[in-house]
């Protein structure tokens, strides 16, 4: 774990959390229990549902610090990673609603393994409370030097006159990466022969030393490779250009315009969480991604800052994505093995 505390001069009464915006006061947390306890009394164990040194970790170590400033406490880091998020999604699940636990997730821990994964704990309606989105990341399709393609084109024409040729790997079975490419050999009539990894670090070091062609994974885990030449990012999948990468076109750019994929990475807390204080974490985390030193770093990072107008907004928008990739992974026909 990893202990984050805010500076001395940036602690502040719980009272004045929101500089008066959003008094916090006493909240009444337990239901009918009417207890009540300022907030926060005693560390926020903040779950990253992913290793250390990835992109959701990244984010995580970018976010908690002003948030710990905000909250005027302490926010300890918790790396628990493995299952594709699974393992840290279910602590966040079973924790009680007091707001001393919140997760960091990504799409494919709320959203698709639900779909995936036979008799998954937890499900992504039934068992969060919303809270924000924090930060979107396209993916970039990435590719060995060796590999003579230097556009998503000439990639497609490789495969095609080499089918089942060309490896790409990813973190494992069902997650976005993996659903991203097999929509890639839909949309474009070919066959990347998918390669699963338990993890993204090994799929990169399977690409970066040539076992495998390329693979598909989020921009901030790629750039330092591009930057030294290590790898060729052929195209990114946003619906814009990533800033991180303003040079590499979209796949939509390149003729593929279904191929929109935006990894997104969120808050969320334990259900059944008191209305008024998931307001007051949105609060503080809004205004943390919202600070321009904050929000540069995500950039610099490959993550485009995004947060939503309320848990609400944020809960409807986990709807419509819940139902647009059940569709998506019901035609893929793929399943966890």
């Amino acid at each position: 774990m990893t202990s984050i505390k805010p500076h001395a001069r940036g602690i502040r009464p719980a009272v004045n959390l929101m500089r008066g915006s959003m008094a916090l006061g006493l909240i009444v947390l337990g239901g009918n229990a009417c207890a009540a306890e300022t907030f926060p009394a005693r560390p926020v164990r903040f779950i990253v549902g992913f290793p250390p040194g990835g992109a959701v970790d990244i984010l995580a170590r970018t976010v908690a610090p002003p948030l710990a400033e905000t909250l005027g406490g302490q926010v300890v880091i918790d790396n628990r990673g493995g299952a594709n998020g699974i393992i840290g999604a279910e602590l966040v699940a079973k924790a009680a609603p007091d707001g001393y636990t919140v997760g960091l997730v990504s799409i494919s821990s709320l959203v698709l393994n639900v779909h995936i994964y036979k008799n998954l704990s937890y499900h992504t309606l039934r068992d969060f409370t919303p809270i924000t989105t924090v930060g979107l990341v396209p993916f970039g399709i990435a590719v060995n030097p060796g590999v003579p393609a230097r556009s998503l084109k000439e990639l497609i024409a490789v495969a095609r006159s080499k089918p089942g040729m060309l490896t790409f790997g990813s973190p494992g079975i069902g997650g976005l990466q993996h659903l991203t490419i097999e929509m890639l050999n839909s949309f474009a009539k070919v066959k990347l022969e998918h390669v699963p990894y338990k993890g993204t670090g090994p799929a990169l070091t399977e690409v970066l030393g040539g076992h495998i062609d390329g693979m598909v994974t989020a921009i901030p885990g790629l750039l330092e490779f591009v930057r030294n030449g290590k790898l060729r990012i052929l195209a990114t999948t946003g619906e814009q250009r990533s800033p991180a990468l303003p040079e590499v076109p979209t796949a939509r750019e390149q003729g593929l315009a279904n191929l929109v994929v935006v990894n997104w990475y969120a808050i969320v807390a334990p259900p059944n969480m008191p209305a008024l204080l998931a307001n007051v974490l949105h609060a503080g985390i809004a205004r943390v991604v919202a600070t321009p030193a904050v929000a540069a770093k995500l950039v610099a990072a490959g993550v485009d800052p995004k947060t939503d107008a309320s848990p609400a907004a944020f809960a409807q928008f986990v709807r419509e994505e819940f139902t647009r990739w059940g569709r998506v992974v019901a035609e893929s026909g793929v399943k966890a093995e």
